[in-house]
């Protein structure tokens, strides 16, 4: 079985498709967006993330990822780059807690600071 990847998420973030963006999280996921109330739920996390889907080109780089038989742990370093300038625009930490759900990982739980602009 695969280890659990940002860069699942970095690749419905580019095909910008939400049914497929919206299942890289689990049914109940949370997100902790900077500055913003909690949003609960993968529908709710769709709504919130949809207006940005595949207009920025996001790449993660982890530090870490801690595996058990059914949760993983991952946390390390994000960065926005323009996707027609290939200019990154903009850099931070994030940390996400994934769940195996039906052979397939799932984000649990994500939140990241707000970037730096560069």
């Amino acid at each position: 079985m695969q280890k659990p990847t940002m860069q699942v998420w970095t690749d419905a973030w580019k095909k910008a498709d939400p049914e497929v963006f919206k299942n890289v999280y689990a049914e109940n996921g949370l997100i902790f967006p900077p500055n913003k109330p909690v949003v609960v739920g993968k529908e709710n996390i769709l709504d919130f993330m949809k207006g940005g889907l595949g207009k920025v080109d996001v790449f993660f780089e982890a530090d870490s990822l801690e595996l058990s038989e059914n949760l993983a742990f991952e946390y390390g370093v994000f960065k926005d780059v323009e996707a027609e300038s290939g200019k990154v625009m903009g850099e931070g930490k994030y940390s996400v807690t994934w769940i195996l759900e039906n052979s397939v990982w799932k984000i649990l739980c994500h939140s990241w600071e707000m970037p730096v602009k560069l």
